[in-house]
């Protein structure tokens, strides 16, 4: 099929070097969030993780924002965990951009840059989509979350993450 095509074409797409590349380990990493709760990208295991670099003075951030948060409750119940980590310096600008947009994308703060440091992060926003199993299965730049060739992506994503839990719980459940 022509979705199955672009999903394989995007898959197996390789990245610039020096860049975490497709089909790399993803690094794991700690963060914190609003609440002052530490956020480690292995608690998200199993699920497909969108993970997204940005920052609050970034204008294609805040062009995609909008659309990230429509993909965020598109798949609320799925296997699914978005995680945008700002690398502004406080919570203050983070809180009032979000009220702003109207945003309820978990967040995480990166005022170091350690975290994007790790991903070689270098310029905004950047966005790291991470199998259940943490490999990185796509690797993007400023992208229109809501066109139907990247939802349709997504989704083939989310099913393939879905499908291999379905599978471990079956085979648990006959041992």
């Amino acid at each position: 099929s022509l979705a199955g095509f672009f999903v394989y074409r995007e898959l197996t797409r390789v990245g610039d070097p020096g860049v975490i590349n497709i089909g790399q380990q993803a690094p794991d990493f700690k963060v914190k969030g609003e609440d002052g709760r530490e956020i480690k990208l292995s608690d998200y295991r199993g699920k497909l993780v969108f993970l997204n670099f940005w920052a609050t003075w970034c204008l294609p951030c805040v062009e995609e924002m909008p659309e990230m948060e429509t993909l965020k409750n598109t798949y609320k119940d799925r296997k699914f965990q978005m995680l945008a980590v700002s690398v502004d310096t406080n919570w203050d600008v983070i809180k009032e951009f979000y009220q702003q947009h109207n945003l309820t994308i978990p967040a995480g703060l990166d005022p170091g840059h350690q975290v994007s440091g790790l991903y070689k992060v270098f310029k905004f926003p950047e966005t790291f989509l991470i199998d259940g199993n943490g490999y990185v299965v796509k690797h993007t730049w400023s992208e229109h979350w809501a066109s139907p060739r990247t939802v349709a992506l997504v989704d083939s994503l989310i099913q393939q993450q879905e499908a291999r839990q379905a599978t471990a719980d079956k085979q648990a459940s006959t041992h």
